[in-house]
């Protein structure tokens, strides 16, 4: 398992110079429009913790991502399924439209985002322009997976997973290229979160959700998932975003990556690792 962190800013030539003597490759932007350079750092590395003290102090972008080895990924007996490829946006996008267009907002919070309920197919404006990537997430809807439909088949079905049509905007007509998965079904039981997780209690409803895990391996359900797939009962996310994590098994895990499906990786849960 290793902790990377993908660190971007907009540097000033000395700032260039002090990560290179501290043995990073780190190049110049070759655009003179967009001069954001970004480096990926293992927290292995000897110069991590002064790369962590100036994130801080020069404020940079810090995104971390987990890179497991087959043989963790193979000995995890529950994983994580996380987006890898965002594409668009759910329609309407104007003023969040369309929350109202496919969600039950009777249980809505507009302050921390918990409650909505799909009710009605999810609206893209046109075909994904899918290239080599075959499962995608949308922007602001992080706990819905959408695939080509030759991939639910292979896949998905074979493994128990229904799917929903999507909509195209305007037309109304079913898009041909995509579906969603149909991800309806909850855990049976909670996360084993520790006391200290971070968390958000609502102002507004008094609900909780916590904040993203992003590194190490991701807590387990208290009770072995018994289907392919599910979202667990707890949400995660900040502010007025709130989604639910996606828990898949073993077996559907490696039948996504016998097919070499691109547009998501795998997080193992806790205590179904081996060592545990």
């Amino acid at each position: 398992m290793k902790t990377i962190h993908r660190v971007s800013f907009t540097p000033e030539l000395w700032q260039l110079e002090q990560l290179r003597d501290l043995g990073l490759d780190v190049e110049g932007s070759q655009s003179s429009l967009v001069r954001l350079v970004a480096f990926d750092i293992e927290e292995s590395h000897p110069a991590w913790p002064e790369v962590a003290s100036l994130i801080k102090d020069w404020k940079m972008g810090d995104v971390i991502m987990m890179k497991f080895t087959r043989s963790e990924l193979n000995q995890a007996r529950s994983l994580r399924m996380q987006s890898d490829w965002y594409h668009g946006y759910p329609q309407p996008d104007d003023d969040l439209g369309y929350l109202s267009t496919s969600f039950d907002l009777s249980e809505y919070c507009e302050k921390c985002g918990i409650g909505k309920r799909q009710v009605a197919p999810i609206q893209m404006k046109h075909e994904p322009k899918w290239g080599r990537k075959n499962i995608l997430q949308l922007h602001w809807l992080y706990d819905e997976f959408f695939v080509i439909p030759d991939v639910w088949e292979s896949v998905f079905q074979t493994s128990g997973v229904g799917c929903q049509p999507v909509i195209q905007y305007k037309t109304g007509q079913v898009l041909q290229s995509v579906v969603q998965l149909d991800l309806k079904a909850s855990g049976k039981s909670g996360l084993r979160l520790s006391k200290d997780q971070p968390c958000e209690t609502c102002v507004s409803c008094g609900r909780t959700k916590y904040l993203s895990i992003n590194k190490g391996l991701f807590p387990a359900l208290t009770e072995p998932p018994a289907g392919p797939i599910l979202k667990t009962q707890e949400y995660f996310g900040s502010g007025a975003s709130a989604w639910k994590a996606i828990i898949v098994s073993s077996e559907l895990c490696q039948n996504i990556r016998d097919h070499k499906l691109n547009g998501v990786r795998f997080i193992p849960c806790e205590q179904h690792m081996g060592t545990n």
